[in-house]
């Protein structure tokens, strides 16, 4: 999550993996003057991207990252290595059709195709959900077409017998709540949107952020945290006492949080269900280098009116802070990573809870910086200092 903010801060669109241009591990894909088409470049996460913008007319055309396809639960190094290995060999799969006729069978079976389509990796072909409907007609069309060419019975004449087997996607469309089970499911994360989308300044506004927590900030302090739970462990102690280890998620960042036996029984069962939107009061402690919560107190709410889940428990110190001009921070086009982390660095630096907020102005996008800072006297002077060198 705190990777996927990161490239969101920078202006990089992330996407699903794709069995046309996702490599095996995450894949710079970078616009092409003559055509608007993507190159694929395998790479790290955070790769520089070398083509950087020049000027608004190519503000369409910005570089992006796909998920790389050895991301995919459930999908082996052998199945990631001969589709990649069949798309160089022939070029890009053109239909699901396609994609079951060229790849070996020993790799289309039902769970690799479940894979695919549950991350993403198939959607230029169709609807996610219609393709995820008729995964088991896709997988009896591979079986039935590679056991046809193996015995000769396809392309000997002139393609005889390929007419008799058919595939035809169903008539089905997925809602957005199916696409984001489903990314998790299969990558463990939210790509192609997050639920949470949007409600950051609430967050912020009502409590901390996940990812602004810092350990020589908040680390025994109490603080409130929203977000949905992504996992939940249920533990019986030597005693025979109840506790629950929750990993809760906002649009910035994961955490565990530590339900103790002195409070499980008073928190509401829901708390302890898979994809409840909570609201939790508690202290940040700090465990073999990680950050985690303790909980003092949980609330449930309904993510769908957001605007009324809580309001009965709003803190009294929540007040609307004066409105205070934003700073504007212009990134010049070909600044280096090793500036655009540094800057990161002043401005964490700098960073308060009352403080004011940053845009920052990169390859023709205004990205807001997830948290507020109060800059000494001097920053416009060492800013361009920076930038500028």
């Amino acid at each position: 999550v705190l990777e996927m903010n990161e490239c969101s801060s920078m202006g990089i669109e992330v996407l699903p993996p794709s069995v046309n241009e996702s490599g095996a591990h995450f894949t710079v894909i970078h616009p092409v003057e003559s055509r608007g088409e993507g190159i694929p470049t395998e790479s790290g996460l955070f790769h520089e991207v070398n083509d950087p913008l020049r000027g608004e007319e190519k503000e369409e055309k910005k570089s992006r990252i796909r998920f790389g396809l050895a991301a995919i639960k459930g999908l082996g190094e052998e199945t990631v290595n001969q589709i990649i290995f069949e798309r160089k060999r022939e070029g890009h799969f053109v239909s699901l059709q396609d994609f079951a006729k060229r790849v070996p069978a020993k790799v289309v079976n039902k769970k690799t195709l479940e894979a695919l389509a549950f991350s993403g990796a198939f959607d230029e072909f169709g609807d996610r959900r219609a393709i995820v409907d008729s995964l088991e007609e896709l997988s009896r069309f591979a079986r039935e077409v590679q056991s046809k060419q193996t015995a000769g019975q396809i392309g000997l004449f002139g393609g005889e017998g390929e007419s008799s087997i058919e595939f035809a996607l169903k008539n089905s469309v997925a809602t957005k709540d199916d696409i984001l089970a489903w990314e998790r499911e299969s990558l463990g994360l939210f790509v192609s949107d997050h639920p949470l989308k949007g409600l950051s300044g609430y967050f912020e506004k009502y409590g901390t952020l996940i990812g602004s927590l810092v350990e020589t900030e908040d680390v025994g302090e109490k603080r409130t945290l929203h977000g949905i739970v992504s996992d939940v462990r249920r533990i019986v102690t030597r005693s025979g006492k109840n506790m629950a280890l929750l990993q809760l998620e906002d649009t910035s960042g994961k955490i565990e949080i530590a339900i103790f036996p002195q409070i499980y029984d008073k928190i509401p069962k829901p708390a302890l269900e898979m994809d409840a939107f909570l609201r939790v009061r508690g202290k940040v402690e700090e465990r073999n280098g990680n950050l985690n919560f303790i909980a003092d107190e949980i609330k449930v709410g309904n993510l769908k009116d957001v605007g009324k889940a809580f309001s009965a428990e709003e803190p009294a110190s929540a007040k609307k802070k004066p409105e205070t001009k934003a700073i504007d921070i212009r990134i010049p086009a070909g600044t280096s990573r090793a500036q655009v982390d540094e800057l990161k660095a002043i401005l964490t630096s700098w960073k308060s809870e009352n403080g004011t907020k940053v845009n920052i102005h990169i390859e023709g996008r205004i990205v807001l910086l997830p948290f507020e800072v109060v800059p000494p006297e001097n920053y416009q002077k060492e800013l361009s200092a920076l930038l500028s060198s």
